[in-house]
């Protein structure tokens, strides 16, 4: 699947110096830096790290050893170079740069870049024994004077219950008693949603009496301000604070809950991308919290060298786009923007910590988009149409997925065998196991878009009939798989959907062994009894299973994934037969209660030797034993005071003893 690719730059180790990493000193215009460098890096990706400080492109750098000036694609350690660890490295802008670049970097020197702080933390929530949102009276929240006026009045809407709608106020918060100021840093201001559940109610009351680009002086009680359990605003013991509101802008409420802020600075063009649509963005996640705004990750980071920091991950402004595949769950955050925003739009999506929280930095964030461009590519007649090239994507794109699918799937598998599950591990195999049916899904989309594509296309040759079974087969293994069960859950009964996932793949296969028999590929038709051996497995069907065993043993009988899966098969009857006793010992055992009821001698003999059978062949598992509680009711039929039935009787708690050992050392 597309995923946002990074340019890496081979020489640069940001972390810690790697081992066998050269230490060099580099000299630049603006001061010296220690830098860590892999000996077979070249040059030529040192420039690349320091175009950010000296602002000059790679060509025009130039660096020298000891005079010597450095050959930009041979390695550092290697001829002619032969760079050691501790050498000086002088690096300066070349002579003969163009004239025009020289005026333009010394008339404008271009902004700092900025720094990613990917170790900047979320705010630590305070502990607290009363986490209730407080409540204000009249006259808690007072403003003492006006420091600055106002240039605009608003009208607060918005503030309560469920609204489409939010007001988002950008401030500048200082607590005078002790002289701390919000935001720390930065000239965006410190972001509250007003009427916020998560926040304190003073800062509402506060903006609500103010206009906006006014400062002014506040008085609130200290017990009410110190409410913070998102980390979003300042919970200082001061009782006067200086507010100044910036400004105020409406932004959408996703899900009418707070949790999901939308801010659309830009529309951008009047298409709109849909499911499964290539969009070209550039994003950035920043830390929402009172203390700052901070860049935590880029898609257009960057390892630079600056003086006094080393190496660092910088955005560059320069770097092209990243790709996305809306619906597919990649970047949900992002998604969710670029399906508002067409080509040239700009959004901000607030987040709380609980919300979309996957691929994501924990805590609360703000994901900036910014729409590039847009690649719809929707079937034949679409803009993005591209005939065969379009269908062999969307199919290679499926391939991708339901491989990412089947990995995970063999993870599951393969622990499933090895141990037992334990509380411990059944949140990672459940993380897991959603994993499976969320990659799967995603080529079950792509093959549906595939196959329609295929069937829409009128022509019969022998390349689009191979290519629609190929589609058909991938689409039947991404089907069932998107609802397999795994570890406990595959005990229990399959769903309808399972069910009619299941039935959907056969009729699929099916049509591929038709079109392979026609054909006489006999190559497609083994692949497509393989696919419909899975599918009967996980259907239950053991007698078909075992029907098209035997084909593709008879194809090729040296394959040695058809040994496991006849081992799956075994499994699968051992299964089927202990779920078949558990409901038969269910039946036997409610027909010994009334035996025992009915002081019926000859019923309490035929039962507790059908429980004996039972235990003893192996046809139940203490699991359902114990919860049944069979021995409670053996043990009742040897209180009847039968010699014969008492003795019989001990010999089905023997072996319910047996059952029990052979449970609890994992037999």
């Amino acid at each position: 699947p597309p995923r946002a690719s990074r340019r890496a730059v081979p020489g640069a180790c940001p972390r810690r110096a790697r081992a066998g990493a050269m230490q060099l000193k580099v000299v630049l215009p603006s001061g010296e830096v220690n830098v860590p460098v892999e000996p077979n890096s070249t040059p030529g990706h040192l420039k690349e790290n320091l175009k950010y400080s000296i602002r000059l492109p790679p060509k025009l750098i130039k660096l020298t050893c000891e005079g010597r000036e450095l050959d930009d694609i041979k390695p550092m350690a290697g001829d002619p170079n032969n760079v050691k660890d501790g050498d000086v490295i002088l690096a300066e802008g070349r002579e003969g740069a163009p004239e025009e670049t020289q005026q333009a970097s010394e008339a404008k020197a271009p902004p700092q870049p900025t720094m990613i702080k990917k170790e900047e933390p979320p705010k630590p929530k305070k502990v607290k024994k009363d986490d209730v949102r407080p409540t204000l009276a009249e006259g808690d929240v007072v403003k003492k004077s006006v420091v600055e006026p106002g240039y605009q009045a608003w009208k607060p809407q918005y503030l309560e219950g469920k609204h489409k709608k939010r007001h988002m106020a950008f401030l500048k918060l200082e607590a005078v008693d002790d002289k701390k100021a919000y935001p720390e840093q930065g000239e965006g201001g410190l972001v509250l949603a007003l009427g916020d559940p998560h926040t304190s109610p003073v800062w509402t009351a506060a903006v609500t009496q103010m206009e906006i680009g006014e400062k002014a002086l506040f008085t609130m009680p200290r017990k009410a301000v110190d409410f913070d359990p998102e980390g979003l605003n300042p919970t200082e013991s001061s009782s006067t604070w200086s507010i100044e509101l910036l400004r105020i802008v409406d932004v959408i409420d996703v899900l009418e809950d707070f949790t999901q802020l939308l801010h659309i600075d830009a529309a951008g063009g009047k298409e709109r991308a849909e499911d499964l649509d290539n969009v070209a963005v550039h994003w950035r996640v920043r830390r929402w919290m009172a203390e700052g705004m901070f860049c935590i990750a880029s898609s257009r980071e960057r390892i630079a060298i600056m003086p006094g920091y080393g190496l660092v991950p910088i955005e560059d402004q320069n770097a092209p786009p990243v790709t996305i595949s809306v619906g597919e769950g990649q970047m949900e955050a992002v998604e969710l923007i670029a399906m508002r925003c067409g080509p040239g739009g700009k959004g901000h999506l607030y987040l709380k910590s609980e919300a979309l929280k996957s691929n994501r930095p924990a805590g609360c964030i703000c994901m900036d988009v910014e729409v590039v461009a847009m690649d719809a590519c929707r079937g034949p007649g679409s803009s993005g149409w591209r005939g065969w090239q379009s269908l062999v994507v969307e199919r290679e794109t499926g391939d991708q997925w339901l491989e990412e699918a089947d990995q995970r799937r063999k993870q599951l598998e393969t622990f499933g065998m090895l141990r037992k599950s334990t509380g411990d591990s059944k949140d990672a195999e459940a993380h897991v196991s959603d994993q499976v049916h969320k990659f799967a899904n995603n080529a079950t989309r792509r093959y549906r878009r595939a196959l329609k594509w295929l069937e829409a296309d009128e022509q019969q040759d022998k390349k689009i009939k191979l290519e629609r079974s190929t589609v058909q087969m991938r689409l039947a293994k991404a089907s069932t798989l998107a609802h397999q069960r795994f570890g406990e859950a595959a005990e229990a009964e399959a769903t309808a959907e399972e069910a009619t996932a299941v039935k959907e793949a056969i009729e699929l296969l099916r049509q591929v062994l038709v079109g392979a028999e026609q054909e006489k590929n006999e190559t497609l038709e083994y692949e497509g009894l393989k696919m419909m051996l899975q599918v009967c497995i996980q259907g239950q069907d053991v007698t078909e299973a075992r029907q098209v065993l035997e084909k593709l043993l008879s194809m090729r009988p040296d394959d040695d994934e058809l040994k496991s899966d006849s081992a799956r098969i075994n499994r699968l009857e051992g299964q089927l037969t202990l779920k078949k006793g558990a409901n038969t010992i269910e039946t036997v055992q409610k027909d010994l209660q009334t035996a025992v009821t009915a002081a019926d001698k000859a019923t309490v003999t035929e039962c507790i030797s059908k429980l004996f059978e039972m235990i003893k062949g192996g046809q139940v598992t203490w699991d359902t034993v114990r919860t049944l509680k069979v021995g409670k009711d053996v043990g009742n039929a040897m209180k009847m005071g039968d010699p014969d039935i008492a003795a019989s009787a001990r010999k089905v708690v023997q072996e319910i003893q047996s059952l029990a050992q052979r449970a609890g050392i994992g037999l």
